[in-house]
């Protein structure tokens, strides 16, 4: 019976982990399109709408950032910044 009852809860943590691993799988490729999706939008709209050469700087760099860095926190920190700046404070300018 122990035998058992100790294969039955090694199972248990082992579902559970790949359960917790598949949970953190899906949440990090939701995490990349949604970065993604932000630094295209940045760029888009930096790169489009504004004709501005920051604008254009700042949109590359965030979606060079979402693309290539994102598994690094400094990668985290450049599309924040880049995507806050092209978002942000190029729209002021314009407006």
């Amino acid at each position: 019976m122990s035998h058992f009852f100790s294969s039955w809860f090694n199972f248990r943590l082992d579902v559970s982990i790949i359960g917790w691993m598949s949970h953190f799988m899906s949440s990090w490729i939701n995490f990349r399109l949604f970065v993604s999706f932000f630094g295209w939008m940045s760029q888009f709209s930096a790169g489009c709408l504004i004709f501005f050469p920051a604008g254009l700087i700042f949109g590359w760099m965030s979606q060079f950032s979402a693309g290539c860095l994102i598994s690094c926190p400094a990668g985290l920190i450049s599309v924040f910044l880049s995507h806050f700046s092209a978002g942000c404070l190029i729209f002021r300018p314009a407006v």
